[in-house]
């Protein structure tokens, strides 16, 4: 590998652009060479805004480039597994965002591709979830110590006021089944994500899911569509290490507080997502209080790096590996099925 990495970007979106693009460019011995997104009106306007030397028309142009070592596939779900397999036999490292695929089968599909990968050098890595990131590290601490004691009952709560208006349009979320798959509710898999370090992953399910206006404007104005996901969806699930893990996600909810909340034998921590606000108590305490994350087990965004730094070969396992995104998806598909067919669901 050359001392300098150099990273092709397939999707510019929100995400790409306001965090990950900035922190690549600010890295030593990384330069963002190519891009390509949906339309390349919008490649070449990021492009312009950041100085990315070269637009390409579709994503095979930006694996093909031989000035490009590893790319970050920042698209929709819909082109991960095809965009994925392309670099991987183009021998070209691959960063992926969160949801791995808009299917099961598709992610363990990427993943046996990315083992074989792995003997010719070539490395994978998913982007973990960001919402509760800087502080999970702190939280591992308090589980490992003993603060909780042995740890009973999890319930993680995602919730916005993001379609609590009957009049907001689909436009305005993830409501494309072609571009993020049937199994798709909004962040429930992304909190799944961060509790499952803690609770361990789910072995069965059981689930109920709500849509509370049916139909929506497609966009502001626009004809009235069906809406095609739910605005709520709950999964209470059986755990490996033998805890109650309950996911929340409700997007149409005022006033409204994402946390995870961790119930143990010996003390409880509630996590805030404003402000990686962190409260906790042990049996014994009048109340629960803040608990400011110590500098030695602050975690701050840098996945960037540590992608350079698998690249490079100084790390061999990520943080949030290919085999991660599978139980992911097999979460969501499992609370899929447990919900639409009224029925306790185990995992493989």
């Amino acid at each position: 590998m050359p001392a300098r990495i150099r990273i092709g970007l397939i999707g510019a979106g929100a995400f790409t652009t306001n965090r990950m693009l900035p922190n690549l460019q600010k890295l030593p011995d990384v330069e963002v060479t190519t891009i390509a997104n949906r339309r390349r009106s919008t490649a070449e306007k990021v492009a312009d805004q950041f100085g990315i030397p070269e637009v390409a028309d579709d994503f095979t142009q930006v694996i093909a480039s031989p000035n490009v070592d590893a790319v970050l596939i920042g698209t929709p779900p819909y082109l991960h597994k095809e965009a994925t397999l392309a670099a991987l036999e183009a021998g070209k490292h691959v960063l992926c965002q969160t949801r791995i695929s808009t299917s099961a089968a598709e992610a363990r599909e990427m993943e046996g591709r990315a083992r074989g990968a792995r003997a010719r050098g070539v490395r994978t890595m998913l982007v973990p979830p960001a919402p509760w990131y800087r502080g999970s590290r702190f939280v591992d601490h308090l589980m490992e110590s003993g603060f909780l004691g042995r740890l009973r009952h999890v319930m993680a709560f995602n919730m916005n006021a993001s379609f609590a208006d009957p009049q907001t349009p689909l436009s305005a979320g993830r409501n494309d089944r072609d571009v993020y798959g049937p199994f798709n509710a909004a962040q429930l898999g992304l909190t799944y994500d961060v509790i499952a370090r803690w609770a361990g992953y789910a072995r069965s399910v059981v689930a109920q899911r709500a849509t509370f206006t049916e139909e929506r404007p497609l966009t502001p104005d626009g004809p009235i569509a069906r809406v095609p996901f739910p605005d709520e969806v709950t999964v209470v699930a059986e755990t490996e290490r033998r805890a109650v893990a309950m996911v929340l996600m409700n997007y149409a909810s005022h006033f409204s507080d994402s946390r995870i909340e961790l119930y143990g034998s010996e003390g409880t921590v509630i996590y805030r997502q404003k402000g990686d606000a962190i409260l906790a108590g042990r049996a014994g305490d009048a109340e629960l209080k803040p608990l400011p994350i110590p500098d030695e087990y602050d975690n701050p965004w840098r996945i960037e790096a540590e992608f350079m730094q698998l690249v490079r070969g100084e790390i061999v396992e990520p943080s949030f590996t290919f085999r991660d995104g599978v139980r992911s998806m097999e979460f969501l598909e499992a609370a899929y099925y447990a919900a639409t067919e009224g029925r306790r669901v185990a995992l493989p």
